[in-house]
């Protein structure tokens, strides 16, 4: 047996607790997590992280579009975040953050550059009383953005042995670099 598949079970056969990522005993069903003997000790940890990470390019994109599309959308968002910045730790998560903004009720934003109101009367008069933002529309947005960024990186795995080569190259090159100096 290889290490990875020994590391949940004592020397007498009997299962043993698994390791598992910090702050993470929550992400999957015990169960489920210990039946897969070839996961790494801190698989649930990098799910999260990868995540977050994911969900806060997303969160870009969104801002970028809205920036575009929706100034009304674009204000909330980017005021929720100066007003809410994202605390990632052991027990808060970018889906975390993403209930928190959900939770938040309907809101009244003015944007004073334009409206996005399609309609001379309608755009008026949303410039004068603002527009309702829905929170939920928000993070629907950036759910469905999420998913896409997660699409985008299937093929990062793809290229890993690409360029784990390149590192290997690239360090090659230096040290050769640095002992042609020394002569």
């Amino acid at each position: 047996m290889t290490h990875a598949r020994t590391w949940g079970h004592h020397a007498r056969g009997k299962r043993s607790i698994p390791a598992r990522g910090h702050g993470d005993s929550n992400a999957m069903d015990d169960e489920d997590y210990t039946s897969d003997e070839n996961r790494t000790p801190f698989y649930t940890q990098s799910e999260r992280k990868f995540l977050d990470l994911i969900t806060i390019q997303a969160l870009k994109n969104v801002l970028h579009y809205l920036q575009e599309s929706n100034g009304e959308m674009h204000m909330f968002l980017h005021d929720y975040i100066h007003q809410n910045p994202f605390n990632l730790s052991e027990s808060a998560s970018m889906d975390d953050w993403l209930v928190g903004l959900a939770a938040q009720p309907l809101r009244r934003v003015k944007d004073p550059r334009r409206s996005s109101v399609p309609g001379h009367a309608a755009e008026e008069a949303a410039l004068r009383k603002g527009r309702e933002v829905s929170p939920r529309d928000v993070v629907e947005r950036i759910i469905q953005a999420r998913t896409h960024v997660a699409d985008e990186l299937v093929g990062v795995r793809d290229q890993l042995s690409v360029k784990n080569s390149a590192i290997f190259t690239r360090a090659l090159k230096t040290s050769v670099k640095l002992s042609d100096d020394d002569v």
